[in-house]
C-alpha cells in the first residue's frame, strides 16, 4: 500500500543507504599486491565479480534507455604496481579502479533530453532478482590494444538509485617502464558516457620499480674525495652484468658530457672537475634500457667553495650605462647587489631596492645607477659575499664622495634627504659615522644638491626608491679646519697679551709650563689604546674625559670614540688589528676599562661552548670585535707586559671582573690614579717625572670625579648606580 510518497518507504531506504555506506567506509581496500594471479578481479563487499572474456573485440556502440535500474561505473582510477612471480622476477603492470553506482529507469522527453523515470519503486516491487551488468574494460598502448569484458551482480535489496554502491578492481594491464596507457570503460549495453583516462608509467626512478623489478636494480655508487681524485667505485653488481657511467654537467643550456666509461667498476676523475652539477648516469648494456642518474655533490661546500674559485663576476660601462656578467661551471642560486663602498679597503654598503636575481648566462643591467669610483657590485650566495667588483677603470673623472644622500618626496611634494649608512638611510641629525656634525651642515648639502654641486648616482624610479646623490665634505671639513686654526691663533694672542699685561704673574705661568712640559715627559714618547663598551653616552663622556687628560700628560691616546669615521670605514675588526699592532711594536699598552655591558660581553665569550650559536654583540663596536683576540692572549697566559686592567670604583668593583683578567694589574680609578699613570709611564721613567704625574693625578682626579657624578645623575638605575 505504501506508494512512492510513502513516509515509511523513504524512511527505510535511506537507513539502507546509509548503512551500506558506513559498511563501504569501514571495510578494508583489497590492497595492490605483489602476487594477485594475472587478469584477476576482485569486487569490494556487497557486490560479485568475474572476468567473462580476458582478450575480445568491444565497441561502445550508441547509449539507450535503461528501462529499469541497471549498473554502471561512475569513476575510475589508475595505479602502477609491480607484478611478481617471484621475489626476484617482477614486471610492471597498471590496476583499475571502477566506482559503480545504480541508475534508474530512464525516459526520453522531448525538448529535455534523457532524464530519470518514474516507476522505480514499481520495478522494484515486482521484481526481487540481482541487478546484473557487463562492463568493458579498453586498454591502448602502442602499437596494441585489449578488451576485457567482466560480469558485476548485486543483490536488488542493496539498489539504491543515483548511489554509489562498490567498487571493482582490475588486476592488471600488462606496462613498460616510461609507458603510456589509454584506458576507456563503459556497460554493455552502453546507458552514460565512457569514461576515459590515460596512465603515464613511472620510470626506474619510482622507488617500487627500483626494489622489484630486476631492470631497475643497477649498483649503488661509493665515492672518495681525495686532494687530487675523485674515484666512483660501483657497487652491488649483479653477476655477469656489464654497466656503462656517463660523467657530466648538469648545466643551463643541458647537459655537458666529460667521459663515459664503460667495463671496470672503479673510476677516477681530478678534483678540479668535482662541483655541485657533477652528475653521473648509470645503466647496463642493454639496449634501450632506462638510465638511473644520480648528482651527489649538490650539497657539498668543497664543491661550491671551488666553483665559487673558478667563477668570475665583471662588471662593464657601456655608453655611460653600468651592466655586469657572471660567468660560472655550473648554474648557482644567487643575486646581484649594487653597492657603495667609501674605501678601498673598507666595508661596501648596499643600495636599496636595487637587487636582481643572477641568471646565467646573461647580461644584467643597472639602468637606474650612474657611474662612479665608489659603485661596486656584489654577489651574495648561501648568506654571504662570493665576488665583488668594483668600478675603478671607466668611471667619470670625479672625486671620490665620502656622503651619499638619498632624496625623497614626501606626500606634499617636499624634498627629503637622509645619509645612506650600512644599506639604511639616516636622518642628517643623527648620522655620525663620519665624525662630523651632519646634521648641522643640512642647509648646505641642499643647496649642493640643488646646485649639482653632488652628483646623480642614481634616478628616481616609483616611489619606493630616491634619487641617490654623491656629496664631498672636504671643502666643510677645510672650512671648519681653517676655523680652528683662526681660533687658536687669537687664543694665543690674547694669553700672551695678558701675560704682557701681567708680568709679575708671568713666573708662575712659566712654572706650571715647566711642570706640565716635564710631566708629559715621562709620558712622551708611550702610546695607549684604550678599549671600553659603549653602554651609554655618560659612560662614553667619562672615558672621554680620561682619554683627554692623558692626551695632555703627551700621551698618544687611541680610542674608538675620537676614530668614528676611520671605524666605520674599514670596520671595527680591521682598525682594532691595526691599532693593536701599532701600540705594541711602540712597546705601548692596551688598556681595557671595564664597565658591567663590558663584564657581561667577556662572560659570554668565556661561557661559549663549541657548537652553540656565538653571542650577538654590536657589530659595531670595537670592543666586541677584540674579544676574538683579546681573550686568547689571556687564556694563554701573554697578557703580562701588554695589557692593563681599570675600572671606576663607583661603578664597578674588582671583584665583578672575570678571574682570567687578574692576570695583570687592576687599577680602580680614580683612587689609584698614581700607579696607573707610572704603569703607562713605564720602567724608563725617573723620580722627577714620577713625582710630578703623582702632582697631576690631583687634577685629573678631580675631573674624573665631577664625570662619575654627571653619569649617576644623568643615566637611570643599573647603568651609573649611586
Amino acid at each position: 500500500m505504501a506508494g512512492r510518497g510513502s513516509p515509511w518507504r523513504w524512511q527505510e531506504q535511506e537507513m539502507q543507504a546509509v548503512g551500506f555506506g558506513l559498511l563501504l567506509l569501514l571495510l578494508p581496500l583489497p590492497r595492490a599486491g605483489l602476487r594477485a594471479p594475472p587478469d584477476s578481479v576482485s569486487c569490494s563487499q556487497g557486490l560479485s565479480c568475474r572476468v567473462l572474456e580476458a582478450d575480445g573485440l568491444c565497441s561502445p556502440g550508441v547509449v539507450v534507455l535503461a528501462s529499469g535500474p541497471v549498473l554502471v561505473p561512475t569513476q575510475m582510477r589508475m595505479e602502477s604496481v609491480p607484478h611478481c612471480t617471484a621475489a626476484s622476477d617482477c614486471s610492471l603492470c597498471v590496476q583499475v579502479e571502477l566506482q559503480l553506482a545504480v541508475l534508474g529507469p530512464q525516459e526520453e522527453v522531448a525538448g529535455e533530453g534523457i532524464r530519470d523515470g518514474p516507476g522505480m519503486d514499481a520495478l522494484q516491487h515486482r521484481d526481487n532478482g540481482p541487478l546484473l551488468s557487463s562492463v568493458l574494460l579498453l586498454v591502448q598502448t602502442y602499437p596494441s590494444s585489449r578488451c576485457v569484458a567482466i560480469r558485476v551482480q548485486l543483490p536488488r535489496a542493496l539498489a539504491q538509485p543515483n548511489r554509489t554502491v562498490g567498487s571493482m578492481w582490475f588486476h592488471c594491464f600488462e606496462a613498460v617502464l616510461r609507458g603510456e596507457l589509454h584506458v576507456t570503460s563503459y556497460t554493455s549495453p552502453r546507458y552514460r558516457a565512457v569514461l576515459s583516462q590515460t596512465h603515464r608509467v613511472p620510470d626506474c626512478s619510482w622507488p617500487a620499480a627500483r626494489a622489484a623489478i630486476r631492470l631497475c636494480q643497477v649498483p649503488r655508487l661509493q665515492i672518495s674525495v681525495g686532494p687530487e681524485h675523485v674515484v666512483v667505485q660501483l657497487q652491488d653488481v649483479p653477476t655477469g652484468q656489464n654497466f656503462t657511467v656517463w660523467f657530466y654537467w648538469n648545466q643551463t643550456r643541458g647537459p655537458k658530457g666529460l667521459r663515459t666509461e664503460r667495463g671496470p667498476q672503479n673510476y677516477s676523475l681530478p678534483s678540479a672537475q668535482l662541483l655541485p652539477c657533477l652528475c653521473l648516469q648509470v645503466w647496463p648494456d642493454i639496449p634501450d634500457h632506462p638510465r638511473i642518474s644520480r648528482c651527489p655533490f649538490t650539497q657539498d661546500p668543497v664543491a661550491w667553495s671551488r666553483l665559487w674559485a673558478q667563477a668570475q663576476l665583471k662588471v662593464h660601462l657601456t655608453e655611460g650605462r653600468l651592466s655586469c656578467s657572471v660567468s660560472a661551471p655550473c648554474p648557482v642560486p644567487a643575486v646581484l647587489v649594487p653597492c657603495w663602498r667609501l674605501k678601498r679597503a673598507g666595508p661596501c654598503h648596499e643600495l636599496p631596492h636595487l637587487r636582481q636575481a643572477l641568471t646565467l648566462p646573461s647580461l644584467h643591467e643597472f639602468g637606474t645607477l650612474q657611474p662612479h669610483p665608489n659603485l661596486c657590485v656584489q654577489v651574495w650566495s648561501g648568506g654571504r659575499v662570493q665576488l665583488m667588483q668594483c668600478l675603478q677603470e671607466g668611471a667619470k673623472r670625479v672625486q671620490p664622495a665620502n656622503l651619499l644622500l638619498m632624496e625623497t618626496r614626501d606626500p606634499q611634494g617636499n624634498s627629503l634627504l637622509c645619509a645612506m649608512e650600512r644599506g639604511t638611510c639616516v636622518p642628517l641629525a643623527s648620522s655620525t659615522c663620519l665624525g662630523v656634525g651632519v646634521g648641522a651642515l643640512e642647509q648646505q648639502l641642499r643647496q649642493d644638491v640643488q646646485s649639482g654641486h653632488c652628483l646623480e648616482v642614481w634616478r628616481a624610479e616609483g616611489s619606493v626608491v630616491g634619487t641617490g646623490w654623491a656629496c664631498s665634505l672636504e671643502k666643510y671639513l677645510r672650512a671648519r679646519w681653517a676655523l680652528a686654526w683662526m681660533g687658536g691663533l687669537l687664543s694665543a694672542f690674547c694669553i700672551l697679551l695678558l701675560l704682557l699685561l701681567k708680568k709679575e704673574n708671568l713666573k708662575g705661568w712659566l712654572k706650571i709650563l715647566k711642570e706640565d712640559y716635564s710631566s708629559g715627559g715621562a709620558l712622551r714618547g708611550r702610546r695607549a689604546l684604550i678599549l671600553y663598551s659603549p653602554d651609554h653616552a655618560g659612560f662614553e663622556r667619562l672615558v672621554s674625559t680620561l682619554a683627554c687628560a692623558l692626551t695632555r700628560l703627551q700621551l698618544a691616546v687611541s680610542v674608538e670614540l675620537w676614530s668614528r669615521a676611520e671605524l666605520c670605514a674599514i670596520g671595527p675588526m680591521q682598525w682594532f688589528h691595526a691599532q693593536r699592532l701599532r701600540v705594541l711594536q711602540e712597546g705601548g699598552t692596551v688598556v681595557l676599562l671595564f664597565s658591567r655591558g663590558a663584564v657581561a660581553r667577556c662572560t659570554e665569550w668565556l661561557l661559549w661552548k663549541q657548537g652553540q650559536m656565538l653571542p650577538r654583540d654590536d657589530p659595531y663596536s670595537a670592543f666586541s670585535a677584540s674579544l676574538n683576540c683579546i681573550l686568547p692572549d689571556f687564556l694563554a697566559g701573554k697578557a703580562g707586559g701588554r695589557y692593563l686592567v681599570a675600572c671606576f670604583e663607583d661603578l664597578l668593583r674588582p671583584a665583578d671582573l672575570p678571574e682570567l683578567f687578574h692576570s695583570v694589574p687592576i687599577f680602580t680609578l680614580p683612587s689609584q690614579l698614581p700607579t696607573f699613570l707610572l704603569a703607562l709611564a713605564g720602567t724608563a721613567a725617573g723620580r722627577e717625572q714620577k713625582s710630578s704625574l703623582k702632582k697631576h693625578s690631583l687634577w685629573i682626579g678631580d675631573s674624573l670625579q665631577r664625570a662619575i657624578r654627571e653619569c649617576q645623575l644623568q643615566e637611570p638605575a643599573g647603568h651609573c648606580p649611586a
